[in-house]
């Protein structure tokens, strides 16, 4: 008697099982639609993300020609700087971007706790 219940709940438990695996089965299948669309989905944004990366990437380079093109320009300036070679040059261009001579020249005295104007 003990071992027909034993033998008829293992037989239930068996097919409780069974039961399970087959709708464990009927889930994996829905679950594997819903893996390709997730899937998909991904593929799709990360297109998305390279064709972003893609225009950003042609824009750094845009602005990296505009860079060098703006040291190319420094580098002339510099070297026309070092060109002129009289200090009546150098004066009549600053004259000319508006630099003027100072009239009165003040000087401070920087030994003491405090500076003072020298007279």
């Amino acid at each position: 008697m003990k071992l027909k219940r034993i033998i008829d709940q293992e037989v239930r438990n068996y097919m409780y099982m069974k039961k399970n695996k087959i709708v464990n089965m009927k889930k994996s299948k829905l679950s594997f639609k819903h893996l390709w669309f997730v899937n998909l989905v991904m593929f799709a944004f990360i297109v998305f993300l390279g064709i972003e990366q893609a225009g950003r990437g042609a824009e750094i380079s845009s602005l990296e020609d505009r860079i060098e093109e703006k040291i190319v320009y420094k580098r002339d300036l510099s070297e026309e700087i070092f060109k002129v070679d009289s200090d009546e040059k150098i004066s009549l261009n600053a004259t000319e971007l508006g630099f003027i001579k100072p009239t009165k020249v003040h000087y401070f005295k920087t030994d003491e706790i405090y500076a003072s104007l020298l007279k």
